[in-house]
């Protein structure tokens, strides 16, 4: 008889009742796990060896760290299904931090901010970019001055303090007992905790489109800055919809109960199994780019951009 109670599994009943089936699969994705980490080393190696510039190979290697801390994190919730949010907090975390740093990385392409807002300023950039204002065509084109750097840096600064503070209020929420991460339902404060932290996610991904889309004309090919930010955006698309999504196919029992998890849990199991699958090809695929020779006009020192401006 299955098990549709709102309780999760221990590991050790889990062990207990995985089929023959279920042991193959969590083979094969620890397979694939191991896989993520050894491209990783080997990019680290890479890096170390090939990039002058410690600003670019460091901010470089948070980066891609993304991949293997969002594997690390969801293998270790296979094994431990009821710290499903705790582990979705950390990746969470880390992201944000990623992403931001994603964004130091691309001034950093440009020479850094004085330089890059020099180059910006003679760019028009236009303002019916995705997701938010793709088809607002009537909107006018914008020139980055240095107030409007400001502004597009409040909007990655954003995501950077909200995605952590609302994460970690949804796992307090969680840990005591009576809220449920993966209810879609009105009553639920969890379920607007998700709806916040999709707007903050749309917010971060339209000032990436903004500002990179206006870079991508001004930065050197050897960059390959459009390669490494449609990786980037799909990262931010796959971590936020896709849940979201799964959530709403359990709700409506399109993903029905099976052995010992509830629907809406295993909705979160199968998303964490896709993402680890889903980060060693993102991985693989930003392998290519980043392992490519930069340009030999890569500047050698970074200005932060967190630096107050004249």
């Amino acid at each position: 008889m299955l098990n549709c109670s709102n309780s999760l599994p221990s590991s050790e009943d889990q062990m207990k009742g995985l089929s023959n089936a279920e042991i193959a699969l969590m083979v094969i994705l620890n397979i694939v796990a191991i896989a993520t980490y050894a491209i990783f080393f080997e990019l680290w190696n890479y890096l170390h060896n090939n990039i002058i510039s410690d600003s670019i190979r460091e901010k470089t290697l948070l980066v891609l760290g993304i991949f293997p801390v969002t594997t690390i994190v969801y293998q270790l919730g296979m094994f431990v299904p009821r710290a499903g949010t705790l582990v979705d907090f950390v990746a969470a975390v880390y992201a944000c931090i990623a992403l931001f740093v994603f964004f130091h990385l691309a001034i950093n392409y440009l020479g850094g901010v004085t330089e890059a807002i020099d180059k910006l300023q003679y760019v028009d950039a236009a303002l019916n970019v995705g997701p938010c204002c793709c088809c607002c065509m009537c909107l006018p084109k914008v020139r980055i001055s240095r107030k409007a750097y400001r502004i597009l840096r409040i909007g990655i600064l954003q995501t950077l303090i909200l995605q952590p503070l609302l994460q970690f209020i949804s796992t307090v929420l969680w840990a005591d007992g009576n809220f449920d991460s993966e209810e879609v339902n009105p009553s639920n404060p969890l379920f607007y905790m998700k709806i916040m932290l999709n707007t903050s996610a749309l917010l971060s991904l339209y000032v990436f489109n903004l500002s990179l889309k206006a870079a991508f004309g001004i930065a050197e090919a050897g960059y390959h800055l459009k390669a490494k930010y449609a990786i980037i955006i799909i990262y931010i698309i796959l971590s936020n919809l896709q849940p979201l999504i799964l959530g709403c196919l359990a709700t409506y029992n399109v993903i029905p109960c099976v052995d010992l998890y509830p629907s809406k849990d295993r909705a979160s199991k199968i998303d964490h199994h896709i993402k680890i699958l889903e980060m060693f090809i993102l991985l693989l695929v930003s392998r290519k780019y980043y392992r490519k020779q930069m340009p030999e006009s890569s500047p050698l020192y970074f200005e932060n951009p967190l630096h107050t401006m004249p």
